[in-house]
């Protein structure tokens, strides 16, 4: 068995950047200096440097020129985008994992759904919402397609960060859950039409929820990692 090779500390400072965006710890907005994620880290500034150049091709982080980093922000009409592009890829994933893995792809939703209920049972909301993602990768895991998961790779954290968002919002979960257990049902019957339905409702209803949830970034914080 090999050896794993050691994380490098561009890659640690990436991996703790967007596991505190996604979480929500650094909220939309946020100011981001260099300087002082580097003293968290105990690293110097050019790995964290390139770690935000990363999460800026992401999408999960902005760079301006003389004003720094910040945690990304919304628009109605990226809402809008983000939504359409996962309308597609996701459509496209579920048709060929069907073709492809139908039984395996509808072994690995259970087994996620049936994780998800136990997670809200004990009310552990990071576990939830990190399931939620891992339940909407399965349908590339599961497609054979690397240039649609790359795709989707891509925008995997931005999405997953939304969702965070998202929870906040009454009953958000409850909904989403049903709609998963739904899904997931649909995927073990083979019915591709129904699951189109699912994931077009699905994602309606979060479009329409992250428009609602604009309100919550009106006024976006300027506290936190500063220089």
């Amino acid at each position: 068995m090999p050896l794993e090779r050691p994380k490098s500390l561009r890659e640690l400072a990436l991996e703790y950047l967007r596991a505190r965006i996604v979480d929500g710890t650094l909220e939309m907005g946020q100011v981001l200096s260099e300087r002082t994620i580097s003293e968290e880290l105990g690293v110097s500034k050019s790995p964290v440097r390139e770690a935000l150049a990363q999460l800026r091709d992401e999408g999960l982080v902005s760079i301006e020129p003389q004003k720094g980093a910040r945690v990304f922000s919304l628009s109605v009409a990226e809402v809008e985008q983000i939504c359409d592009f996962r309308q597609v890829v996701e459509t496209a994933g579920f048709e060929l994992a069907l073709e492809r893995d139908p039984g395996g792809l509808a072994n690995a939703m259970t087994d996620v759904v049936q994780d998800m209920s136990k997670t809200r049972m004990s009310g552990d909301k990071r576990a939830y919402l990190a399931l939620d993602t891992a339940f909407h990768s399965l349908i590339f895991e599961h497609a054979g397609n690397d240039y649609l998961t790359a795709s989707y790779t891509r925008y995997v954290g931005k999405i997953a960060a939304l969702r965070t968002l998202l929870s906040q919002l009454p009953h958000h979960t409850e909904l989403s859950f049903d709609e998963h257990l739904a899904i997931a049902e649909a995927v073990r019957n083979g019915q591709m039409e129904q699951i189109r339905r699912l994931l077009a409702e699905h994602i309606d209803r979060t479009r329409k929820a992250y428009i609602d949830a604009m309100a919550l970034l009106e006024s976006p914080p300027d506290h936190g990692l500063r220089a």
